[in-house]
């Protein structure tokens, strides 16, 4: 659940969202009554609104209920509080600075907002200084309660049991993974509620007994986010930490104490010693209902597509088809362009890999598993994303990707670069790295990717 003003067609992502709160109109409606009110006015009393979902959605997502106004200039939506009416919860309806689309929204309840306000948020530096010594103590007791690694997850998900098949985009044929290790390194700015609630989600569904090393990367952190860290058992990194510790390869920071995402990935896979990093921001949580076994098969498959020749393995699950950008397949929402020129153009075509049934020349089921699949393509169909992602920490900091279909000019030209090199060169902005790529036509370099098509990590935002 995203804990956003509003998330309407034609409105930014939820961070923009916030960038932009002055242009929207909010509605609210509560019995008989209507009350009109600026998103400003929304943000200075300090109100927090979630999406409501409805049958009635007329716009890209399912997770949310976007309705269609009948009178934009006039900002009036009768056709929205007509639906707001008739759903359950909805309190709110949402129009964005054109009102020609309107968000349902109701406001928090007692547990959603607990999950923001929990117990120890508002930890003082002089608290967490005198409490140290008890929160690290209380990770090793986690630590020594995360048995058996990533072997255990191999014990567990047996993958010389999958089924494998043959084709270009899966690379090498199976080979055991046995010797393999797995990192979990994450990342996180000042979100302590959010890094919280994905961190027990880590610990609850046993992924934290599955990984080898818990690094917990923090920007100019909050001091309850580094005692979460301690508490669970990660190892606690600042920029400055990892500086010491890899020396030359450190990255840029953009200011003191932080590392944009690109610069992070380049750092995490330097500072880490496991064979393969699973990397992931703080908002990715591991999906509701996912079994214990389900976890490990996962992780299992996705650390044998990296061993077959994948650059990187994406493992977002497969709930959040419907919301965001992870569109839904249905009237080809997700708006392939195969016969896209440049890579931007063709950005949002390994979306539809996601879909049942989806089948053409540039994608291939490479394996097959209890309940889920492993799907390989090329850069060529895809935008860069290291929302939940896995790679062979080595080949991401050593292997160099050059363009293989004509371009001469760019970041891949020969002999290329890697993509922690990649990534450490766009140090100056959070999403250079996604942009750059685009910018770059990496779809040109052919870089092979996969996908597992149930997943294991679910968005949520709780504190943004």
């Amino acid at each position: 659940m995203f804990r956003t003003i509003g998330l309407a067609l034609g409105l930014p992502k939820p961070a923009q969202t916030r960038r932009n709160m002055w242009a929207l109109l909010l509605l609210a409606t509560r019995t008989t009554s209507q009350e009109h009110i600026t998103a400003r006015a929304v943000e200075q009393r300090g109100l927090s609104l979630y999406d409501v979902p409805c049958a009635e959605t007329e716009g890209k997502h399912t997770c949310a209920c976007q309705i269609r106004c009948e009178a934009p200039s006039q900002k009036r939506c009768q056709k929205g509080l007509s639906v707001c009416s008739r759903v359950n919860g909805c309190e709110y309806v949402v129009t964005n600075p054109s009102g020609e689309w309107a968000t349902l929204k109701r406001r928090p309840t007692p547990a959603e907002l607990d999950r923001v306000n929990f117990a120890g948020k508002k930890l003082t530096q002089a608290e967490l200084e005198a409490s140290r010594s008890s929160l690290e103590a209380e990770g090793l007791v986690a630590r020594r309660n995360y048995t058996g690694g990533f072997a255990a997850a191999l014990k567990r998900a047996q993958p010389s049991k999958h089924t494998y098949h043959t084709n270009s985009y899966c690379g090498t044929s199976y080979t055991s993974v046995h010797d393999a290790t797995v990192a979990l390194v994450a990342l996180s700015y000042r979100t302590p509620a959010t890094l919280r609630n994905s961190m027990l989600s880590w610990r609850d569904s046993g992924l934290l007994s599955f990984v080898d090393e818990r690094i917990l990367m923090l920007n100019d952190p909050a001091p309850s986010e580094v005692a979460l860290g301690l508490k669970h058992g990660f190892e606690v990194l600042l920029p400055s930490d990892i500086q010491k510790r890899i020396g030359a390869q450190m990255p840029k920071q953009v200011k003191r104490e932080v590392l944009t995402i690109g610069a992070a990935f380049a750092a995490a896979c330097a500072v880490s010693t496991s064979t393969h990093v699973l990397f992931l921001e703080k908002d990715f949580a591991v999906a509701p209902g996912t079994s214990l076994d389900e976890v490990a098969n996962e992780l299992a498959a996705a650390v044998v597509a990296a061993k077959r020749g994948a650059a990187v393995v994406r493992l977002r699950s497969i709930q959040d088809q419907g919301c965001g950008t992870f569109r839904r397949c249905q009237d080809n929402r997700n708006m392939p362009q195969w016969n896209g020129r440049t890579t931007f153009e063709r950005r949002r075509n390994w979306w539809s890999f996601y879909c049942r049934d989806f089948q053409n020349n540039r994608v291939a089921d490479c394996a097959s598993y209890a309940g889920s699949s492993m799907r390989c393509f090329s850069a060529w169909d895809s935008n860069w994303s290291l929302n939940a992602v896995l790679v062979d920490r080595v080949r991401a900091l050593e292997e160099k990707w050059a363009y293989k279909r004509g371009r001469t000019n760019g970041r891949f030209r020969a002999p290329g670069t890697s993509l922690a090199a990649y990534g450490a060169a766009t140090w100056q902005k959070q999403d250079g790295f996604e942009v750059g790529m685009l910018k770059d036509d990496w779809g040109r370099t052919d870089m092979p990717i996969c996908l597992s098509t149930r997943g294991l990590f679910a968005h949520v935002e709780v504190d943004g």
